[in-house]
Order: structure tokens, then sequence, then C-alpha cells
């Protein structure tokens, strides 16, 4: 049943079709179904927006005011929120996005079915993550990252204790041995701030099987790094264009960790723990994994040493390497 209290937004999240939500200032509202985006005829005042923003962030420990202008939270529903208001915005512009999670059944099994990878690739991730093997997953934003992270680690073996660090809870996953930690924003006094840095230094310290990160981003990457050379596996998203982009963002993510932290360094002890690098793509077709690459843990010639283990293009056609 819509909520009345999100007026014309409240049947728009009770739809299962709809997979996100974009409203432009008021004065523009998309939805997007089946990847592909529709303009709706809702035009609202910004005293409405201002009233509905509020509603959507009750009870989930964020703000939105002039000192955090920028907020990103989860709805009860697991839907990804995230509101950008003044000054970032125009006095009369607050924009808001949600972008639902749909709940999956059946781990890789499932994306077989809905065409997003064959079998044998399918196997191929199984068999990774059941060997304890760390792997990357990229892809641009909405390409079904999250959802390829929580179909992989339906594949954890049940012995195996799993720590994941978000900015917002978004993995969600049936494991008898998880521990799951999110960022939190500074108070109005400044303080209390909680980083994606500070949550990897933290699983490091709970005896962790395997270190899960939302989103690679930023300097938290050298810590993930270095946590994965203290003999831990790993999984991570981040946003690239390739796989071999991701293996490189990482790097430049690492430098940014502190002008003392050397290039060199960071590509080889990269090579040495990320085994296997799955980049995923959308087309009006739906969302699938496009490549799978192997990792050798040595650099050759100064860079990346891969081998291509799975490819597909955007007509389906791909080709499975041994």
């Amino acid at each position: 049943m819509a909520d009345d209290r999100l007026g014309f937004v409240g049947p728009l999240l009770d739809d299962p079709l709809v997979e996100e939500i974009i409203i432009i200032g008021g004065g523009r509202t998309f939805v997007v179904r089946g990847g592909e985006k529709e303009l709706l005829p809702q035009i609202v005042d910004t005293a409405a927006i201002r009233r509905l923003a509020d509603q959507l962030l009750a009870g989930t420990g964020r703000r939105l005011d002039l000192a955090s202008p920028i907020v990103s939270a989860q709805l009860k529903d697991g839907s990804r929120l995230h509101i950008t208001g003044p000054p970032v915005t125009s006095e009369d512009r607050l924009n808001i996005q949600i972008r639902r999670f749909v709940v999956m059944g059946g781990g890789l099994d499932s994306l077989v079915e809905m065409g997003s990878l064959p079998e044998c690739a399918a196997d191929l991730l199984r068999e990774a993550m059941r060997g304890d093997s760390t792997i990357l997953v990229a892809g641009a934003p909405g390409a079904g990252k999250t959802t390829l992270v929580n179909a992989l680690l339906s594949e954890v073996p049940p012995d195996r204790r799993v720590v994941t660090c978000e900015e917002v809870f978004e993995i969600q996953v049936d494991l008898p041995d998880l521990t799951q930690m999110q960022t939190r924003d500074s108070g109005l006094d400044g303080g209390g701030e909680i980083s994606l840095r500070d949550l990897v230094r933290s699983s490091l310290r709970q005896r962790p099987d395997r270190i899960v990160v939302g989103e690679v981003r930023g300097a938290e990457a050298l810590d993930l790094l270095l946590a994965l050379n203290a003999g831990c596996a790993g999984l991570a998203t981040l946003h690239a264009n390739s796989a071999r982009d991701a293996l490189h963002k990482m790097v430049g993510y690492c430098v940014l960790a502190g002008e003392n932290v050397v290039i060199d360094y960071v590509q080889s002890a990269l090579a040495s723990v990320i085994d296997m690098v799955v980049h995923l793509r959308r087309s009006p077709a739906g969302r699938f994994v496009a490549e799978i690459i192997r990792v050798a843990d040595r650099l050759t010639e100064g860079d990346f040493d891969t081998r291509v283990a799975y490819w597909r293009d955007s007509d389906g056609l791909g080709t499975v390497c041994a």
C-alpha cells in the first residue's frame, strides 16, 4: 500500500517495475522501467519537494540542511536515496533520486536465468568465490554491480567470516558469519564522522576471511590493498569503463592516500592480491556481464598482465577462454 505522506512517489515505490525515480527540482520527474527512462507529468512546487525529502529521510538517521546539502541514505525497502539541495543547487532547486534495489534469490543461477551471463561464466565466478579469490566488480552506475556482489556472496562457504564496509547498507545476503558496517556523516559540531577508510581499517581487526567494500572511489583503496596483503580475500566495486580500466583506477585511488605512496609498489601489490575483474554493462536489452579477466600475480613490462576469461558484446556474442 502506498504511503500517503510520499504523495505521487508512494505509488511509484510500490510499482515492482520501477527501477529508478529521478525528481529534478519538482519541474520534471523521470522513472526508469525495464531500462528505459520516461518523463512523468507530475510538477510540484519547491515546498512540496522539501516535505517529500524530509519524509524520505525520516528514520534514516540522515539530514538535509545547509551544512549537509548532499545526502545518501537507504529506505526501508532497501532502495538507495540521494538528495542534493542548496547551496549545492540553486535556492529553488532540490533534486531527489531513488534507485530501487530488488533482492534476488538463487545467487548466480538467477543471473543465468535472466541472461546476464552464461552458465560457464557463472561456474567460473562460483569457483573463484569458493576458492577465496579476490574479485573487483566494475561498471557504470546502474550496471548491476550490487546485484552481482550479492550473487557472488551467496557462493561464499558458510564457515567464512565476511565483513562489509559501505556508505549506505546495500548488500543483502544471508550468511551465517556476516558483520555489516556503514559510514556516518559528521555531527553538527563537525565531529563524529566515520569514513570508509575508518571502516576498512576496523574490518581488519575483526578477523575477516573476506572484506567487502561497497564502492571504492578514493583513498580507502590503499587501506583495502593493505588489508588484502595481510592475507584476507576481498570483493569490491568501483566505476570503470572496462576491466583493465578498473585496475588502473585502483592505482589512482591508492595514490590519493598520500604523497609517499609509490605507484610501482601499488601496481605490484595489486597484481599480487587481485585475482579477477568482472566488468558489467547496461543496455536497453538489460544488464549483463561484458568481461571477466584474470590478473597475473606479477607485472609484465611495468603493467598488469591480464587474460580474458569471458567476453560478450552488446549483441550477445561472446567467447569463453580456457
